[in-house]
């Protein structure tokens, strides 16, 4: 039996569409520099992705809301410095915030990439973890503004990635089948993992370039052929 067309794209927006490591990364300049921390810059970048990689996912797993979260992260990156309420907690993270907020860009790639797919007559969408009012502002704040593109946050979803619901929610909202629907993302558990086992078609990007097992992989979203994606998606 012949595969399904693809009829819509759902794409991961933090470090797909949007350069969400180089932000942090010039934030992280920008603010440890305010605050007087000395250091190298990819001391503090490596410690901040850490923290961020274990309070987020609790976030994204209702575990802690986001400003706990936030605090959680803040006051593990500023130890042993100690904050006397919540309220100096979200001060100190309100300076990085501002700075990562400055810093918001979408990748060189994306908005062509956005336009390729629409002109091949899909359905695009974004599917994205996180806070739909901020996930929202990264997009309307920067050059994907002006496409009108749908937005599915986490936190108006019924579960997060790598969750099947997350992705069934994301195409129902999009109006195409799970088995007809293409995930463009660089998260290997979020994204590839996550969409295949709700049944959709995936392609992997990597801007490092490295391949995983036979999984599509881009190393730029210019590598999208929306015209041939039988092609890509193996199915030829």
């Amino acid at each position: 039996m012949a595969a399904e067309p693809i009829t819509g794209v759902l794409f991961d927006l933090d470090d797909t569409l949007l350069d969400h490591r180089g932000a942090a990364r010039a934030a992280l300049a920008t603010w440890t520099a305010q605050l007087g921390l000395i250091g190298a810059l990819e001391e503090f970048e490596a410690r901040w992705l850490h923290f961020e990689t274990i309070y987020y996912r609790k976030y994204q797993a209702r575990e802690l809301t986001n400003a706990e979260h936030r605090r959680a992260r803040i006051r593990e990156f500023l130890a042993p410095r100690l904050f006397a309420d919540d309220i100096e907690a979200d001060q100190a993270f309100e300076g990085y915030w501002k700075a990562y907020v400055a810093s918001w860009r979408a990748f060189d790639d994306a908005v062509s990439a956005i336009e390729r797919a629409r002109r091949a007559g899909l359905a695009v969408g974004i599917l994205t973890n996180g806070d739909a009012t901020n996930q929202g502002l990264k997009v309307s704040t920067t050059a994907l503004a002006p496409l009108d593109l749908r937005i599915f946050a986490s936190s108006d979803l019924p579960a997060a990635k790598p969750h099947a619901a997350a992705f069934h929610a994301a195409c129902d909202g999009l109006g195409v089948l799970p088995s007809r629907c293409l995930m463009v993302g660089d998260s290997w558990e979020n994204d590839i993992e996550g969409a295949r086992g709700a049944g959709l078609s995936v392609a992997f990007l990597d801007r490092s370039g490295m391949a995983r097992d036979d999984t599509p992989t881009l190393a730029s979203l210019d590598a999208l052929d929306f015209g041939r994606l039988d092609l890509l998606l193996g199915r030829h």
